[in-house]
């Protein structure tokens, strides 16, 4: 039997790709009609436990190690953590002994891909932005493999190893749902149009706090589905209900009735959001081609300060298939609801546009190849 051993750890954005080429591993292994592949997760963080076990893989934690650009403490308690972790990753590697090992990337893939290193075991990464960071550009040394979402990314890796196949997505995200269906999932009127603003899985401060300063305006006309963050939750929710306090009969009505804040959502919650809305705003993660492959008219964000500012190099790439692209230095209320308005009256030629940027066969592209290393 073909054992495929998938490892990352940390954001969504590291996590979930995973979890769509896990999925399509299987589905591809139960269609051929022959035995299919073992498939374990290793990596680190609540978050990958959970999507895995959720999509019904088994997973093994690991102590993961990040060495920040800035000073903090929280480096030299990593510098401890290291070698537990790294004999952690060489027990599990050992004791799964997979024939092919694939890493998302981010400091959570680094121990577990090493440790397969020392095994002598064929290592594939899958690179999700324009600048890829450095624990996948030492692993790409590694690798046999290199998948890439963005062309720009070729040049940081061996050219011989890289394929580029977009960013895989959970097939649950690509099924077709029913808007009016989706709206009355949120509590939603399917009159007036609807907004879905993501922060992703960590959610995103700068975003929350000036689409609470929007609200009040942007609820006059549009309904708003806001993503968050677990962390931002609290804060957030007390803001909204102040002011809607405040706004008693005057607005607040108004917004109790066209807003709705989660502080997380798993993966059939999110294929409602994408569904029900008309405008997505988010991030310029990789979460860009989940939007792109529902076709949503887009309005990204990219976080100032990201690693090598590649969420802005990968706004730019989305840009060209016409998503609007908001610096977050120029992020006021009045911009985001000007551009929620120009993205919602163009929705139709956006929408073509941006479909072109999916490239919603990533998983399948990269599954085939896996099981080809037995």
């Amino acid at each position: 039997m073909l054992r495929i051993l998938l490892v990352g750890g940390g954001t969504g954005g590291h996590i979930y790709p995973l979890v769509a080429v896990a999925e399509e591993l299987k589905n591809l292994g139960a269609a051929s009609g022959g035995e299919p592949p073992e498939i374990k997760f290793v990596g680190s963080g609540d978050l990958l436990k959970r999507a895995a076990e959720e999509a019904g893989f088994e997973v093994s934690l690991v102590f993961s190690s990040k060495w920040r650009r800035y000073f903090s403490f929280q480096n030299f308690l990593d510098v401890l953590r290291f070698p537990v972790g790294f004999f952690q990753a060489l027990f599990f590697v050992w004791r799964f002994m997979p024939d092919v090992i694939f890493a998302k990337g981010g400091y959570a893939s680094f121990l577990p891909a090493l440790a397969g290193k020392i095994f002598a075991i064929p290592i594939a990464i899958h690179e999700s932005d324009s600048i890829p960071g450095r624990t996948n550009v030492l692993l790409g040394k590694m690798a046999r493999k290199v998948f890439l979402s963005f062309e720009g990314a070729r040049k940081y890796f061996n050219d011989s190893k890289c394929e580029v196949v977009g960013a895989p997505i959970r097939s649950g995200l690509l099924a077709s749902i029913d808007k009016a269906a989706a709206l009355k999932a949120f509590g939603l009127d399917p009159a007036r149009p609807a907004v879905f603003v993501t922060g992703a899985s960590q959610g995103a401060q700068k975003v929350n706090e000036v689409l609470a300063l929007a609200l009040v305006e942007l609820t006059k006309k549009f309904q708003v589905i806001h993503l968050c963050g677990p962390k931002n939750y609290d804060e957030m929710n007390r803001q909204i209900t102040s002011i809607i306090k405040e706004g008693g009969q005057v607005f607040g009505a108004q917004l109790q009735n066209n807003f709705r804040l989660y502080p997380f959502f798993d993966l059939n919650q999110l294929a409602l959001a994408l569904a029900a809305s008309d405008v997505v705003v988010s991030r310029a993660s990789s979460q860009i081609f989940e939007i792109a492959a529902v076709g949503k008219p887009a309005i990204v964000i990219p976080l100032k300060g990201s690693a090598s500012d590649h969420q802005l190099a990968n706004a730019r790439e989305f840009a060209k298939f016409g998503a609007i692209v908001i610096e977050e230095s120029n992020l006021t209320p009045h911009i985001l609801i000007s551009e929620i308005e120009n993205a919602y009256e163009k929705r139709g030629e956006l929408s073509q546009k941006i479909k072109r940027f999916a490239r919603p066969d990533a998983a399948n592209k990269i599954a085939q190849y896996l099981l080809g290393q037995s």
